[in-house]
């Protein structure tokens, strides 16, 4: 920003290559922006609705390029780095959800359900770790995703089932490397009886509710594992996300949990069809990515426990495990 000759105020853009510069890299957040507020736009391919699990990365996008016009810019030329902070700020709605205190219990609740579920990729988790750490957390329930007959000692050895003697489910066939194998087998362990009241139907993996009483309080879990739109179409994601999500709808107004790998973000919009549709609110407390945890930083969070308005979170935590590429969630939950 300068004066003229008139004394008459001017501003002087960036440079022309920071400009650009800074353009491009804003590129991708404007993007994540698109794909949040028009969720529709994540079902026109595999691959759009994949680059729609790193919609909260878009926020790097946009401080990136303001920075760059910041540092570029001279005098009034820096207002040009209102665009891409506006465009932060738009971006970082997607963290609210993360942080919402609203269904968080008050300080010194005791819970009344303790969770922990885990995707044992293939059946390949080491089972030895997992065990020790049941041992550590001793929940009530645990929902195992991707259980093959490889994992078969989680339901016969005495060790696992002096704790967590009960279970419904099924079991795939033995992996025999990364992406082989069924990974349609989905486990429900408790430590009070459980059965079977429901399941989905023409879906990938097995996704099933049980009813228990844990605790003196009653409930229905379901246990859910809906398709990735990797390895299928983008159509078999949403039909998978729907089917669950029709299945937890059947158990409106009740005390109901539903925990497992949803495949799904909190931005996708399987997720917020979930939602919104059966009123489950996330259990999740801050950031914390669960996959791909066999590399050094989890990026994206696709493992969830959701529960209805009867719950209140406690507390959080993750755990891991060899040998799968998902990181574990043991959940504390308070129902009224």
């Amino acid at each position: 920003m300068g004066t003229d000759k008139l004394g008459r105020v001017s501003y002087r853009a960036p440079k022309p290559l920071p400009l650009v510069v800074a353009t491009v890299v804003a590129l991708p957040g404007l993007a994540m922006v698109l794909l949040y507020v028009f969720p529709q736009l994540q079902t026109a391919s595999r691959q759009i609705a994949m680059w729609s699990s790193f919609i909260p990365y878009g926020l790097a996008s946009w401080a990136v390029s303001a920075l760059i016009l910041l540092w570029a810019g001279r005098g009034g030329g820096r207002l040009f780095a209102l665009i891409p902070l506006t465009g932060l700020l738009i971006n970082a709605v997607v963290l609210v959800p993360y942080f919402d205190p609203s269904s968080t219990a008050s300080a010194q609740t005791e819970p009344t359900l303790r969770v922990m579920a885990l995707n044992l990729h293939y059946g390949q988790a080491d089972t030895s770790e997992l065990l020790t750490e049941r041992q550590r957390v001793q929940p009530d329930v645990l929902v195992l995703t991707e259980f093959t007959d490889q994992a078969q000692a989680v339901l016969t050895e005495p060790a696992w089932q002096a704790l967590l003697p009960y279970h419904v489910g099924t079991t795939g066939r033995t992996s025999r490397g990364p992406w082989d194998g069924d990974s349609s087998g989905t486990q429900i362990l408790a430590k009070a009886p459980v059965t079977e009241i429901a399941h989905t139907t023409g879906t990938g993996a097995t996704n099933l509710a049980v009813s228990l009483t844990v605790n003196g309080h009653s409930l229905t879990l379901i246990g859910a594992h809906p398709m990735n739109p990797v390895r299928g179409r983008v159509e078999g994601w949403l039909s998978d996300a729907e089917a669950v999500t029709q299945l937890a709808q059947r158990f409106e107004g009740q005390p109901l949990v539903l925990a497992g790998d949803l495949n799904s973000v909190p931005e996708h919009v399987t997720f917020r069809r979930l939602v919104s549709a059966t009123g489950l609110h996330q259990t999740e407390q801050g950031w914390q990515p669960t996959y791909p945890a066999d590399r050094m930083v989890p990026l994206i969070t696709i493992d969830h426990v959701l529960a209805s308005q009867p719950f209140r979170t406690v507390s959080v935590n993750r755990f891991r495990v060899a040998g799968t590429d998902h990181l574990g969630s043991v959940v504390e939950l308070a129902q009224s």
